[in-house]
């Protein structure tokens, strides 16, 4: 039970190897009949599943692209990775009598839902090197490749990663950060208290730590890491967070997380939401403290993780 035995960190893992495995697993059965489309044709992940840190009801944030070395025809490459993508996409996330495997979002993509659903390799690379948003470079801080030509993958990350190693300006991290951080409290804002989005949230632990991957990333080139946790021992055994803070906040990510997946195991629902409802909010309690939980031990256990990220 991830509420009360297995450990977070290990749930995390486990459902994104999973999730890899499925999305490898439907390119492998499509691409049977035409195997140039696994040669020539990658599959990255972002998100959640790039950081390898999946909860029980996350979307899965991929993006695919095509390998446009060799001068093949641009126009029939395109129609055809495009119409392979949308198959992988529905296989993944059609309803059947049995459910679906995952929620899908491929926008992700150079240019969100005006772009390419899928761009070639080139063009995402001159995308990431020249046009890409802040933003964008501390999304792509997660991307890994899951499935397709790996190899191809990866020589697309070497090949943008002197963007994120980039000497970045403090100021224009901070101001993008909180930019992003104000319009995710307008998106909460209603919500009795929001595990997520709110204040002290887990987004403030994640964008925290992206910040501080992009500013000190030039100098110190291995905090480049997608795994939340992986990067938060990073930063604390690279002196740019006292370790004392970044243990502090490990835990205190873990422990929302756990929130996190507790409240989506049940109905399979993206809630991020602190129940109002006190029957529904003593089962919580339960479920995280176990038999002996019950709500003010709660409420005084989520309130001082807030607080003390939201003071990180």
């Amino acid at each position: 039970d991830i509420c009360l035995g297995v450990p977070t960190r290990e749930v995390m893992m486990e459902l994104s190897r999973l999730a890899d495995a499925f999305t490898k697993a439907v390119l492998d059965m499509r691409t049977r009949e035409h195997p140039e489309g696994k040669k020539d044709f990658c599959i990255l992940a972002l998100g959640k599943l790039g950081g390898r840190e999946l909860n029980y009801s996350s979307d899965i944030d991929l993006l695919g692209f095509w390998n446009d070395d060799g001068g093949k025809n641009g126009q029939e490459q395109k129609t055809f990775f495009s119409r392979l993508m949308e198959d992988v996409r529905s296989d993944l996330s059609s309803h059947t009598e049995e459910g679906y495997a995952y929620r899908v979002d491929l926008r992700l993509r150079p240019f969100g839902r005006d772009g390419e659903l899928v761009p070639s390799w080139s063009s995402v690379v001159r995308y990431y090197t020249d046009t890409a948003s802040l933003w964008e470079i501390q999304a792509a801080l997660k991307m890994r490749p899951v499935a397709g030509n790996l190899r191809l993958g990866y020589s697309f990350m070497e090949k943008i990663q002197p963007v994120l190693l980039q000497n970045w300006k403090r100021k224009d991290i901070v101001q993008s950060i909180e930019k992003m951080r104000t319009l995710g409290m307008k998106t909460s804002a209603g919500a009795t208290q929001d595990v997520k989005t709110g204040m002290g949230g887990l987004r403030d632990v994640e964008f925290l730590v992206q910040g501080l991957q992009l500013i000190h990333g030039a100098r110190v080139s291995s905090l480049l890491e997608g795994n939340t946790l992986n990067a938060l021992e990073l930063l604390g055994k690279e002196n740019v967070l006292p370790e004392p803070a970044a243990l502090g906040l490990k835990a205190d990510y873990l422990f929302l997380r756990r929130v996190e997946h507790c409240l989506q195991i049940l109905e399979d629902r993206q809630i991020h939401a602190i129940p109002k409802d006190k029957k529904e909010l003593k089962a919580l309690a339960r479920r995280l403290l176990g038999p002996d939980g019950n709500e003010d031990r709660f409420r005084e256990k989520l309130n001082g993780c807030l607080r003390r990220i939201h003071e990180a």
